[in-house]
C-alpha cells in the first residue's frame, strides 16, 4: 500500500537527552504511546508466527485454494499493499473485521505476566495509549496476560485508523486528532524502526525497542530515533526515576 508523501520534519523535535544520573530527560511528556507486539512483551514470544499461519489458512478458506498458492498470494499482497489484509480488501472485498478476528485467534499463553512492567508503567506520569496494527481484541488479550491493562486509557488499533496500517501517515494523524494528543509532548515506543519516522516528523519523541528481528531493525541508525533500548522495563524505570527493586 502506497503512503502519501511524508510532511516536512518539524523543527525543535527533542533529541536524545539525559537528566542528572544518565536518565532520559522526558519531563515534557504528557502522553505515552506504546506499540503492542514485540514491544510491550518480549519478541521471543513470537506470536506473529502463529498469526502468519492463520493468515495463510484464512486465504485458503476464503479463496478455496491450496495452501502453497495462499502463501504466494499472502506474501505478494504484503509487498504490494503493505498488509495482506489491505490486498484482500482491495482485490476480493474481504471484511477486515472477519479477517482480524480469524488471524488473531491464537494462543496468547507465551506472553508472560510482568509485574516489573506493571510497576514501571505505574511510575510514569501521563496518559498511556496502545498504538497497534492489530485489533482491540488482540491487544486486550495481550495486556491481560501482561497484567497491565489498567494503565491504558485507550487502544488505537487498525480499525480506528480506517484499516490503513503504520507507517501510513493517516494512522498517526488519525490517532493524534482522535485523542487530542500534542505530539511535542508525546513519546512513541516501537520495535519497528520504520514506524518511528512518521512520529518524529510530527514532533513526537521516539524510542526504539531493539530486537533480533532484521526487518524491525531497518532504519535503526537514522536520526529520527531519539532513544534506543533492549530492555523496555529498565528504560521506563530510568525515565520515571524509579530504579528496579533489588
Amino acid at each position: 500500500m502506497d503512503a502519501p508523501s511524508p510532511p516536512t520534519p518539524k523543527t525543535g523535535t527533542p533529541k536524545t537527552a539525559a537528566a542528572p544520573g544518565g536518565a532520559p530527560d522526558l519531563s515534557h511528556v504528557e502522553s505515552w504511546v506504546f506499540d503492542l507486539d514485540n514491544t510491550l512483551y518480549p519478541a521471543e514470544c513470537n506470536l506473529f508466527a502463529q498469526v502468519d499461519v492463520r493468515i495463510g489458512d484464512y486465504i485458503c478458506r476464503t479463496l478455496d485454494i491450496p495452501y502453497d498458492e495462499a502463501r504466494r498470494i499472502q506474501k505478494g499482497f504484503f509487498r504490494t499493499y503493505g498488509t495482506t489484509m489491505r490486498g484482500l480488501m482491495t482485490e476480493y472485498g474481504v471484511d477486515p473485521d472477519d479477517f482480524l478476528d480469524y488471524v488473531h485467534d491464537i494462543d496468547h499463553g507465551p506472553v508472560p505476566h510482568s509485574p516489573a512492567l506493571d510497576r514501571a508503567l505505574e511510575a510514569l506520569q501521563g496518559v498511556k495509549y496502545v498504538f497497534t496494527n492489530g485489533s482491540v481484541a488482540h491487544a486486550e488479550k495481550v495486556m491481560d496476560r501482561l497484567g497491565v491493562a489498567h494503565h491504558f486509557d485507550a487502544i488505537f488499533d487498525i480499525a480506528a485508523a480506517d484499516y490503513q496500517p503504520k507507517p501510513a501517515d493517516h494512522f498517526y494523524d488519525r490517532f493524534l486528532e482522535r485523542h487530542a494528543v500534542d505530539p511535542s509532548r508525546a513519546v512513541l515506543v516501537e520495535d519497528l524502526a520504520v514506524n518511528l519516522k512518521p512520529a518524529h516528523e510530527r514532533g513526537m519523541t521516539t524510542v526504539h525497542v531493539i530486537t533480533d528481528h532484521a526487518y524491525a531493525m531497518e532504519g535503526h541508525d537514522q536520526p529520527f530515533i531519539h532513544h534506543r533500548t533492549d530492555d523496555l522495563v529498565a528504560w521506563l524505570e530510568a525515565a520515571a526515576g524509579t530504579p528496579r527493586p533489588r
